[in-house]
């Protein structure tokens, strides 16, 4: 499933002659998403997520997104048991504004306001606000030939992140992220997005270096390149389909100057795979995770407003974060999902 926090690009809707607007009605949807991982080859890996998901439009330009993620089994790799049996719940709130022109220029804005919190239920949780403003140039380029750039954007960030229970301490993080779909022929895509940030921690978000060391700031490159590829296998009628998709690529490559127990909010937040290989524990200057996911949907569609989608894949990781147990075998994964239009 996709982790990053997605920002919502509303257009107006048009007459069937294309002159003059309708009168907007406020509108929006509703998903429930559960997913089952399997057993990575000899590793006992097994876990469950649930996603809930509701947006809303008040106008053409103003949503709300309101999301929650609950897991359970979330694993690590300690050398012995390689079970960690670890829940997880993370309910968020993203407020957006369309801009559909920047200063009367091609250019388009999104301004999101987004509110969370993480809960491992071991005493802390930690709650975080993010605020971004995304500006997107992708309307300066021919959108009509067999190779188009769908998206091309550059996107500030501030992040603000405390502990609620648990620990004092808070972090501060400051980033400028460059992200881009180039859409290639016979249904492939590529996405490439890259992230220059700086964290700033206090309190018990200070890093634990090696040997004494503890770091009060830390500098982070990240990068984000996935090949996509969507088909339909076949259509049985025209309310289902059998669909065969495929993404795969560097989720993520990463780089600091420090060596730390630590992995940033920001790389957790905008991976494309929810489910990563493990907990990670921690960022080794210069490191990777590269993946291919396979995955087979069957979509019913009960009538324009409601579906249902049932998916089955099996996934790859070379996981290249620790010492030990570095590589991983085939996972398979699968589920179904419901979704309503309102």
């Amino acid at each position: 499933m996709l982790k990053r926090h997605s920002l919502l690009l509303i257009p107006l809707v048009a007459t069937a002659a294309g002159v003059q607007a309708e009168a907007f009605t406020p509108n929006g949807s509703a998903s429930v998403t559960q997913t089952f991982y399997g057993d990575a080859g000899d590793y006992d890996t097994k876990g469950g997520h649930s996603n809930v998901d509701v947006l809303y439009n008040f106008t053409p330009d103003i949503s709300l997104e309101l999301e929650w993620d609950r897991a359970w089994n979330l694993y690590t790799y300690t050398g012995a048991d390689n079970q960690y049996d670890n829940s997880y719940s993370n309910p968020q709130a993203t407020l957006s504004f369309n801009q559909s022109s920047l200063f009367g220029s091609k250019a388009t804005g999104v301004t999101s306001l987004n509110i969370q919190n993480h809960n491992v239920f071991d005493g802390t949780k930690t709650s975080y606000v993010l605020l971004q403003q995304t500006i997107g140039f992708a309307d300066y380029f021919d959108q009509s030939g067999p190779v188009s750039i769908s998206e091309l954007s550059i996107e500030p960030t501030y992040i603000y992140g405390w502990n609620t229970d648990g620990p004092s301490g808070s972090v501060n993080t400051a980033a400028i992220s460059l992200l881009s779909t180039i859409q290639l022929p016979a249904n492939f895509s590529i996405t490439l997005n890259g992230y220059l940030f700086r964290d700033w921690y206090s309190g018990d978000f200070v890093l634990s270096g090696e040997g004494n060391q503890e770091y009060k700031s830390a500098n982070f490159f990240m990068l984000m390149a996935w090949l996509q590829y969507s088909s339909t296998l076949h259509k049985f009628s025209e309310n289902d389909s059998l669909d065969f998709s495929f993404v795969g690529g560097l989720d993520p490559y990463i780089a600091s100057n420090r060596r730390a127990s630590w992995s940033p909010f920001l790389l957790g937040d905008e991976i494309y795979e929810w489910n990563q290989p493990t907990q990670m524990n921690g960022n080794y200057k210069n490191t990777y995770v590269l993946f291919a996911l396979p995955e087979v949907t069957y979509t019913y569609n009960f009538n324009k407003d409601l579906s249902l989608n049932v998916f089955a894949g099996v996934k790859y990781s070379n996981q290249v974060w620790g010492d030990n147990e570095k590589d991983w075998e085939w996972q398979p994964q699968g589920g179904l999902g419901l979704s309503y239009n309102f």
